[in-house]
C-alpha cells in the first residue's frame, strides 16, 4: 500500500478556514480510480499520482470556495444539492453496473455515501457556479479554433464510438408469499425483544442482514432528514424514543426499526434488515412481465422512449434514453449486448444482477480522428474549453497568493 493509515486519517493541507483530511483526498481518488480502471492494488504509483491531483484539485477548490461563498449573486439551496447528488449516485450506479456493485467499489452503505458527499457535492456547485460566472463570456473565435486545431492535431485523442439506446429496465417483484415470510421473521424478533426481553443489539448482530451496520448492533448513529430511504424516515419519524416499528418495507427490504433519540431534525435509529431475496418463481414474475412488455413494443417500438423515462421515474432504476454515450460510460453488461447486434434492433430481455432488461439501439457513431472538416464543433469546444480554463488556471493562481495554504506530508 502507498498510504499508511495514520497518513489516511491525518490533515493533507490548510487551506484558509479548511482542512483537508487525507481521508478526504483518499475518498476522492479511489473514485477518480474507478471511472478510469485503474486497481490501487495493482498500480500503487498510477493510483499515487491520483492521489497527488486529487490533493491539488481540493486546495484549488478550497480557494475557490474562500471567493464563492462572499459572492451574494449565488444562491445553492438544499434540493439543488440533493438532486446533484442523486444524479452523482446514479451516474456511479450506472457506470459500475449495479448499486451493489458501486457500494462495494466505494466500501461504505448508501447512507455514509449521501452522508459524505453532501457537503461536498454543495460545495462544487458553488465553485462551478462561480467558474461559470466568470467564464460564460469567454469564446473561441474561427480563426482561435484552426490554430488551435493546428496546434494540437496531432494530440487530440479519436472520437470514440458513440451509441444511442434505450432501457427499460424491470426489477425483480417479490411474490405475496416472500414478503410475508419476512413480515413474520421480524414480527417473531420484534416480539421476542418485547415479551421476552431479548437484546435489539445482539439480534440485530446474528439476524440483520445491512453489511453496513449489522456487526454494531444496527445502530446508525444520528442522521439528518433526507439521509435515509423516506419509508424509513416516515415511520422511524413518527415513533416515539425507545419505541420499535412493525416491518417497514422499502427499496432494500423490510426493516425493524428502533429509535434511540431524537434532537430537532435528526434521529438515532437502529434496525434490523431482512433483505429482498428473489426464489425463481418471484423472478418469473418479472419475467413474465417485460416478456408482455417485449411483445408490445414489438408491435409499436414508437413506444419505447415514453417507457422508458416512465419506468425510470416510477423505479428510479437503470431506465432511460441515453444519447452519445462513449463506450466507457456504459456499463460492460449493456455494451456486451449492444455490439452483438445491429442499429434499430429490440433486444429480447436479458437478466440482470436486479430485474430484467430491454434494450432498444437506434444508432452507432464509429470512432473517428477529429478534423476540421468531420468534427468542427469538437474542436470548437476543445478550443473554447482551453481557452476558459486557461483563464480560470490564471485567477486561481492570482488568488492563491493572497490564500493561506500549508500542506503537510
Amino acid at each position: 500500500m502507498v498510504f499508511s493509515q495514520s497518513k489516511i486519517d491525518g490533515i493533507a493541507a490548510i487551506v484558509g478556514d479548511n482542512i483537508v483530511l487525507h481521508s478526504d483526498v483518499l475518498q476522492q481518488a479511489q473514485f477518480i480510480a474507478m471511472e478510469r480502471g485503474v486497481d490501487p492494488s495493482k498500480k500503487p504509483y498510477m493510483f499515487e499520482k491520483i492521489y497527488l491531483t486529487s490533493l491539488d484539485n481540493l486546495i484549488n477548490q478550497y480557494v475557490v470556495l474562500n471567493v464563492a461563498e462572499k459572492d451574494t449573486n449565488l444562491i445553492i439551496t438544499n434540493d439543488e444539492v440533493d438532486r446533484a447528488l442523486d444524479q452523482q449516485i446514479n451516474d456511479f450506479i450506472l457506470r459500475a453496473g449495479s448499486e451493489k456493485l458501486f457500494l462495494e467499489m466505494a466500501g461504505m452503505s448508501m447512507r455514509e455515501v449521501r452522508s459524505d458527499y453532501w457537503k461536498d457535492i454543495r460545495d462544487m456547485m458553488y465553485v462551478e457556479r462561480f467558474q461559470y460566472s466568470l467564464i460564460q463570456n469567454i469564446d473561441a473565435s474561427r480563426v482561435e479554433t484552426v490554430e488551435f486545431f493546428n496546434s494540437y492535431k496531432d494530440s487530440l485523442p479519436r472520437v470514440p464510438e458513440k451509441y444511442d439506446f434505450s432501457i427499460i429496465e424491470v426489477p425483480f417483484f417479490s411474490s405475496k408469499k416472500t414478503e410475508e415470510d419476512a413480515i413474520s421473521f421480524l414480527k417473531e424478533i420484534k416480539e421476542n425483544i418485547i415479551q421476552k426481553g431479548l437484546s435489539f443489539d445482539s439480534l440485530a448482530i446474528k439476524y440483520s442482514e445491512d453489511p453496513g451496520s449489522s456487526f454494531s448492533g444496527g445502530y446508525l448513529g444520528f442522521t439528518k432528514r433526507g439521509t435515509l430511504v423516506k419509508e424509513y424516515e416516515k415511520a422511524a419519524y413518527s415513533m416515539a424514543v425507545g419505541e420499535i416499528s412493525n416491518p417497514v418495507k422499502s427499496d432494500f427490504g423490510f426493516h425493524l426499526i428502533k429509535l434511540i433519540d431524537r434532537q430537532g431534525e435528526k434521529i438515532s435509529t437502529q434496525h434490523i434488515l431482512k433483505l429482498n431475496k428473489f426464489s425463481d418463481a418471484d423472478k418469473n414474475i418479472s419475467l413474465n412481465y417485460i416478456d408482455s412488455l417485449y411483445q408490445s413494443i414489438n408491435i409499436n417500438k414508437s413506444s419505447f422512449d415514453s417507457l422508458s423515462i416512465y419506468y425510470s421515474k416510477k423505479y428510479k432504476n437503470n431506465s432511460g434514453v441515453f444519447s452519445n454515450k462513449r463506450i466507457n460510460e456504459i456499463p460492460v453488461y449493456i455494451y456486451t449486448n449492444l455490439k452483438e447486434y445491429p442499429v434499430k434492433k429490440l433486444l429480447r430481455p436479458i437478466e440482470t444482477e436486479d430485474g430484467f432488461i430491454l434494450i432498444y439501439i437506434y444508432n452507432y457513431k464509429p470512432a473517428v480522428k477529429p478534423s476540421i472538416e468531420n468534427s468542427w464543433n469538437i474542436v470548437y469546444n476543445f478550443a473554447k474549453q482551453k481557452k476558459q480554463n486557461d483563464f480560470f488556471a490564471s485567477y486561481v493562481d492570482k488568488i492563491k497568493k493572497s490564500t493561506y495554504i500549508k500542506i503537510f506530508n
